[in-house]
This record gives structure tokens, sequence and C-alpha cells, in this order.
């Protein structure tokens, strides 16, 4: 029972910390990659249409 009681206590004092400190940004590597990725295909995609465009010419 006491050891309830001083989980509660832990969470007051937790609560009363300022939430600056536990926040913190998501990692963000895996959008970068999967941004660049999907750029270089839009990239690679739009130079074979315009290489097909100009063959057919």
């Amino acid at each position: 029972m006491n050891n309830t009681v001083f989980h509660h206590l832990n969470k007051a004092r937790q609560s009363k910390e300022p939430q600056a400190k536990s926040e913190q940004e998501p990692a963000l590597k895996g959008t970068f990659a999967s941004v660049l990725l999907l750029g270089a295909f839009v990239v690679v995609t739009w130079v074979a249409v315009f290489v097909l465009f100009l063959a057919r010419q």
C-alpha cells in the first residue's frame, strides 16, 4: 500500500515539472529518405517520358 502512495506522490512531482524537457522532436530521418526516394522516382519517370517523347518525333 505504501508503494501506491509513493507512486502517486512521484506522479504529482512529475506533473509539476515543465513539459518542455520531456517533449522531443521525432526523428525524421526515415521521412527524409522516403521523400528523397519519391522525388528521385518522379524525376526518373519524367526524364524517361521526355526521352520517349523526343525519340518519337
